[in-house]
């Protein structure tokens, strides 16, 4: 209970500065980057696998007679580089966390992220989905 005559002071305020530039709503833009960055990685490396195994099973390189779509020989050839993007896009979300304005907004790098997602899950998916082409006629020796 109050006295009669005490004042009440107000509460802090949610987004105030806590130390080193950053605001108490850090947390939970540290754990959106966290979950994203990890998201990326997982899409990646499930991707870059579930391509290995389909071009594995449909005989890649030893088979002659298809024609291998060039995407998913790229993939699966030069695919780990692609491990460098999650870092990257971390680099520049922890950048827009403490400056939080113009390209470096945080809600464009969330955006960014999630897209980054969406189109490793649809580049994976269609070079698995068509690895390879079959000519229409054969030739005979």
């Amino acid at each position: 209970m109050l006295a009669i005559g005490t004042r009440l002071r107000p509460a802090a305020p949610l987004l105030g500065p806590v130390r080193g530039g950053f605001t108490a709503n850090s947390a939970n833009m540290s754990r959106t980057t966290t979950i994203l960055g990890l998201l990326q990685t997982i899409l990646l490396v499930g991707g870059f696998l579930a391509l290995g195994m389909v071009l594995k099973v449909s005989g890649y390189p030893d088979s002659t007679e298809v024609r291998w779509n060039p995407l998913a020989v790229f993939l699966r050839e030069h695919g780990g580089w692609l491990l460098l993007l999650p870092v990257l896009w971390v680099l520049y979300a922890t950048t827009a966390q403490t400056r939080d304005h113009g390209f470096f907004s945080y809600r464009l790098a969330c955006a960014i992220g999630l897209g980054l997602a969406v189109c490793t899950i649809a580049v994976f998916l269609y070079a698995a989905v068509y690895p390879f082409t079959r000519p229409f006629f054969y030739s005979v020796p």
